[in-house]
């Protein structure tokens, strides 16, 4: 079976970017791939793939219809497709459901052949709010043949603002999957201690959306109680309303011991981990635009999990999926600083509960493997096209 992929992102460090390398590695064993990419990135999926054939197209997944200059580039990329005339795949399948989603459409439509789409969580939704994009992106949901959420809990915000534009055969969940356990020795996880010095650990860009506020005022109240415990904050740190929000109520409730850390080294990443008692990322809905920004999985969760780390997260979008709540982490409502507050004291007082819901954790990000992801996603493409 030969399969042409619509890769979004390969360019940085993202979803997209571990999602293609991941599913893409995994699925090799299954079928014959051919990648597809923005010619911007040619060169990188060369490199990521050297074993693979590479199409380039004007774009992917960068531009949309919001803009004359995304709709110029979108043109381009669909008279670019016109102009092939041999494309020899069983089906498409696009890693993310759009704007990726309309250039595989494109592209099964001109060559006859069925589409396959995966949704990403914020990109499943955000087009809810976006004219001409919406009107769009109903007619790709309504002509792919099978779309694979994430998450159920990515799936249940589809069906909250599209659900007269899909049905219950087309969506089928697929959880994606992680290999950050290969690099972390089993023994190494399971055997972890808890630190001398209550540390608790969050990864992810400092925005509203994943909550950071909250769990920085949860914080403030647990060292009324730790009061030797830290925080550290990695992740992309910029200058803006947000980040000038939490560096006034830091000021203003004076805590102490929160580092922000920015983007870091691989190695330093490792190392945080390693040293840190707890995980916490507790994302959230925003407000206006980001009332659509969604929290698709969380596969820093099973980063986390990967070093014996027990989590902490919140009932939003596809977390759940990531956590099982009371075996391998905590779950808590999102914005809810008391709930957090006390999620964050209760493993600090309870450290061989800790410990132990670290190693399930461990043993969790095991099981959600690429190998897993391919083997389904494979039999999804088998019952596609013997249907077609």
């Amino acid at each position: 079976m030969k399969v042409a992929y619509i890769l979004p992102y390969l360019s940085k460090p993202c979803g997209w970017r571990t999602l293609s390398i991941g599913a893409v590695q995994a699925l090799k064993e299954y079928v014959q791939p051919v990648l597809c990419v923005a010619v911007a990135e040619k060169e990188i999926a060369r490199h990521l793939f050297p074993d693979l054939p590479v199409i380039s197209l004007p774009v992917t997944q960068q531009f949309s219809f919001s803009s004359l200059r995304g709709a110029w580039y979108l043109a381009q990329c669909n008279w670019t497709i016109r102009q092939f005339r041999s494309f020899d795949v069983d089906l498409v399948h696009s890693m993310e459901i759009y704007p990726s989603g309309l250039v595989g459409w494109w592209l099964a439509k001109h060559i006859c052949r069925p589409l396959v789409a995966t949704a990403n969580g914020t990109y499943a939704v955000v087009w809810q709010d976006r004219v001409p994009d919406r009107w769009i992106y109903r007619k790709v949901l309504r002509s792919t043949s099978l779309i694979h959420p994430i998450s159920n809990g990515t799936a249940t915000e589809m069906w909250k603002y599209f659900s007269n534009d899909i049905n219950s055969s087309q969506v089928k969940p697929i959880v994606i999957g992680n290999d950050y356990y290969r690099a972390i020795p089993r023994q190494e996880a399971i055997r972890k201690r808890m630190p001398d010095i209550p540390t608790f650990l969050t990864v992810g860009d400092v925005k509203p959306r994943k909550g950071q506020l909250t769990s920085l005022l949860a914080f403030a109240q647990v060292k009324k109680i730790f009061p030797q415990a830290r925080y550290w904050i990695v992740g992309d740190f910029q200058d803006n309303a947000y980040t000038r929000q939490l560096k006034t109520v830091i000021k203003e409730e004076e805590i102490r011991d929160v580092s922000f850390l920015g983007l870091i080294t691989e190695q330093a990443l490792r190392e945080r981990y390693q040293q840190a008692s707890i995980f916490v990322l507790t994302p959230q809905s925003g407000t206006g635009i980001e009332r659509y920004h969604l929290e698709g999985f969380g596969l820093v969760y099973l980063e986390a999990g990967a070093y014996g780390l027990p989590v902490i997260g919140s009932r939003f979008g596809g977390v759940p999926d990531a956590i099982r709540d009371g075996e391998t982490g905590l779950l808590v409502s999102p914005g809810d600083v008391e709930g957090l507050t006390q999620a964050m004291v209760k493993l600090l007082e309870q450290p061989e509960m800790a410990l132990k819901i670290g190693a399930a954790n461990r043993t969790w990000a095991e099981t959600l493997t690429w190998q897993r992801y391919a083997q389904e996603q494979y039999q999804a493409y088998q019952a596609v096209i013997t249907s077609s």
